[in-house]
Formats: structure tokens, sequence, C-alpha cells
């Protein structure tokens, strides 16, 4: 025996259960991007703050050398320079 509103029901439940399938379909996909994308995104913040500490460390560094002794320093012992009025004393090495 069928009634007059097992029909129309079954046909809403059919229409419901499709539309929550093409929900499902749209949203499922960029849920999974959305969750990809903050994973990365903290990723990226941990290493930007890596590179910002390694950068303030760099900036000092780069101040320190450009210091007068400093210049001085590299200018005495790598390229052998000195000032007037010294002299130069050269190191020999014996084959002995």
């Amino acid at each position: 025996m069928k009634t007059k509103n097992s029909k129309p029901k079954s046909g809403r439940l059919f229409f419901a259960g499709l539309i929550c399938l093409l929900l499902m379909f749209t949203i499922v996909p960029r849920a999974k991007t959305i969750l990809e994308l903050s994973a990365r995104k903290e990723e990226l913040q941990k290493e930007k703050a890596v590179l910002v500490k390694i950068n303030s460390e760099r900036k000092k560094e780069l101040v320190e050398l450009n210091s007068p002794e400093v210049i001085e320093r590299i200018a005495r012992e790598q390229l052998g320079m000195v000032k007037d009025g010294e002299k130069i004393v050269v190191e020999v090495i014996s084959n002995n």
C-alpha cells in the first residue's frame, strides 16, 4: 500500500543527498588546500624568523668590519701593507 506522501519525501531526500554530494565535491578539496596552505605558512614564518636573525647578525658584523681598526688589521695581515716609517719583517722558512 503506497501513500501519496512517500514519493515527495523520497524525492526530497534524493535532492538533499545530491546537493550534499555536490557540496562535498566542491568544499572538501578547497578545505584540504586551505589546511595545506596554512601549514606551509607556518613553516615559512619559522624560516623567516631564522633568516631575520641571521640578517641582523650579518648587519652587526658588517658594521664591525667597516671600523678603521678592522680595515687596518686586514690590510696588514692579508695584504702585507705597512704604515709610513715601519719596517717590513719577512719570515724566512729554511728547508733544513
